[in-house]
């Protein structure tokens, strides 16, 4: 371990002044690089740490390993939080559907609030069809 991994020159660890976290599941043993960067690109890094909850290793690996497909894990686990929100809020919606075309069906009149519900399941499905566009690309 060198000073940089918090080890003293007496071989005492350091207190460490910041928490770290951990990249999890790393197969075999750790090997450990130094990145130089500049101020302005470890501010961007720390951004993307906040927004993420991901550790900086993680991070940089995951760009570099998936650098030949334009997208990095970051942006792929992005892409794959919106679909699940827009499958849920969707689920929610085709409830609504379901209770207004029963409610039509029983009473044989379209009520008002369906069109409000038929504008935000075509929203909600022309978010997804952009979502699946940008994918391609």
């Amino acid at each position: 371990m060198t000073q940089e991994q918090g080890e003293t020159e007496e071989g005492r660890k350091s207190p460490r002044r910041f928490s770290r976290r951990r990249r999890a599941n790393i197969d075999g043993d750790t090997q450990y690089v130094r990145v130089s960067m500049s101020e302005f690109e470890r501010a961007q890094l720390k951004v993307l740490e906040e927004r993420t909850g991901r550790s900086p290793s993680e991070i940089l690996v995951s760009a570099a390993l998936y650098a030949e497909n334009s997208e990095s894990l970051a942006e792929r686990r992005a892409m794959a939080v919106e679909f699940i929100a827009a499958r849920r809020y969707l689920a929610a919606l085709s409830n609504n559907v379901n209770q207004l075309a029963r409610h039509a069906n029983a009473t044989d009149e379209f009520p008002e609030a369906a069109r409000t519900v038929l504008t935000r399941v075509r929203a909600v499905a022309d978010r997804i069809n952009t979502m699946l566009d940008s994918m391609v690309r």
